[in-house]
């Protein structure tokens, strides 16, 4: 008898005591995170961030692989089960979740990294797969990995004849979303979508007006040989590459800046025209939309109250960013305060479908239903928010998605359920060239029109 029980083959010896995927470093710890995301409901970039922080070790190459792996799996999802579905012995869909995500991640890396040579990617799923199996399962899988390597331009995919399925697959949506685009948008521009969809997310950097001018900032991000670029109409912001480890820079340890994106610039620019204070941001999960807000608030020494549901907590994040920008940290109230405000400000908590560029793990978590269950909370929340807004005072709706069920739909509901609610149209200047007016004076962003997160802002009015 082994004196270790634990000694098995379900249970594979570890070398020198290393956990099982960290025998693989970069590659290992990105299967081990995919799990992890499969399995909860955490987001893919705290899960991210938080192993970056747990290997220091890694040099600036390990840790943008690992990004890229992540992300570019999940980004690539659809695409990627297609492939390995045509040459697996079997049913994909039923092999074990670990042996899924190596073949996934080997996979990508044969199809969309081509400074990897593929027999290191395969060598490498090959031990993952052998330690979770055995020997003889992870041989025939590096057969499947090696005919797909040397077979890649002869992969056939749906026929453009079955347009919607075809779209799925090539760029890996779900097929419920692309029809919905098919129908409303057409083939082109929904083609435009799907594939700005997959694009990177870009990083972007404002300036902390409150401790650096925008000119200060440029400067900085100059002298320091950070590639950059500038976004049109603002002067205080920056785009930068999108593996850059930002949280090093001297501009950002210091309070000089902070994350965000054109849209929430430019939809705080134009709410903070108007706004007096108290200011309520509503909001069950308040993401870096309310950071430019709480700027705008900080500079016109306007008090900003957070109100989350359903328990009043303001997120550590919050805290910790409010404390590295000596901002004022905003109250918090619960959905049982009946206080009245001169401002309200509402994150709708949405299906989420704007920031799949960022957040790719939501395409695979959501569903057609999803968009009708958003619209039944947000009017839930109108409900309870609106008739707090004093008369005269501001509403600023924010919704990441986009899908007219949850903007236009809503934004015509709550014109014609309080008539003393009117849409105020934004100003003629806009943040960002990509950000869009429409005839009716909301702004939207879409994928292929906007480097950043798909959102919809509208402002609104009550009458005195």
């Amino acid at each position: 008898m082994t004196p270790d029980p634990l000694n098995s083959q379900v249970t594979p010896v570890l070398v020198d005591r290393v956990p099982l995927f960290e025998q693989e470093g970069v590659r290992g710890v990105a299967v081990r995170s995919l799990l992890r995301i499969d399995n909860t409901s955490t987001a893919a970039e705290r899960i991210v961030r938080n192993e970056l922080e747990a290997h220091p070790e890694w040099n600036e190459f390990d840790r943008a692989l690992y990004q890229e792996l992540v992300f570019g799996t999940l980004r690539w999802r659809a695409k990627l089960d297609w492939v390995l579905t045509g040459f697996y012995h079997g049913e994909f869909s039923k092999c074990l979740p670990a042996v899924q995500q190596a073949l996934r991640v080997a996979l990508y890396q044969i199809l969309m990294i081509s400074k990897i040579p593929p027999q290191q990617a395969i060598d490498s799923t090959a031990r993952i797969i052998e330690r979770t199996r055995n020997a003889a399962y992870a041989t025939t899988l590096v057969g499947i990995l090696r005919a797909i390597a040397r077979n890649v331009g002869g992969i056939r995919y749906p026929p453009r004849d079955q347009l919607a399925f075809h779209f799925s697959v090539v760029y890996s949506h779900p097929l419920w979303l692309v029809e919905r685009w098919l129908d409303r948008y057409g083939e082109e521009l929904t083609e435009q979508m799907l594939a700005a969809n997959l694009e990177r997310p870009p990083i972007y950097l404002a300036a902390n007006r409150l401790r650096i001018d925008d000119r200060a900032f440029l400067e900085w991000i100059s002298s320091h040989a950070i590639p950059f670029e500038t976004v049109p109409n603002a002067s205080g912001m920056v785009r930068i590459n999108p593996f850059a480890d930002y949280t090093h820079f001297e501009c950002w340890q210091h309070g000089h800046c902070y994350l965000s994106d054109p849209i929430y610039a430019h939809a705080a620019d134009q709410w903070a025209q108007r706004a007096e204070g108290p200011v309520l941001y509503a909001s069950t999960q308040p993401s870096r939309a309310l950071l430019p807000i709480l700027e705008c608030a900080e500079r016109a020494r306007l008090p900003v109250t957070v109100w989350t549901e359903p328990v009043p907590v303001l997120p550590t994040w919050i805290k910790h960013e409010c404390t590295r920008l000596e901002w004022q940290l905003p109250a918090i109230v619960s959905s049982d305060d009946q206080q009245t405000y001169k401002s309200i400000i509402i994150e709708a908590e949405s299906s989420g479908i704007g920031l799949w560029r960022r957040k790719p793990e939501r395409k695979w978590r959501t569903d057609s239903l999803d968009i009708h269950r958003s619209v039944r909370r947000l009017i839930h929340h109108l409900n309870q928010l609106v008739p707090r807004l004093e008369p005269g005072g501001t509403l600023l709706l924010i919704v990441a998605s986009t899908e007219p069920d949850e903007t236009d739909a809503v934004t015509t509901w709550l014109c014609r359920s309080d008539t003393s609610i009117k849409l105020v149209p934004f100003g003629e200047h806009t943040h960002d060239a990509s950000v869009y007016g429409r005839p009716d004076g909301t702004r939207q962003t879409l994928p292929h029109t906007h480097r950043g997160d798909s959102v919809y802002v509208a402002l609104f009015e009550r009458m005195p």
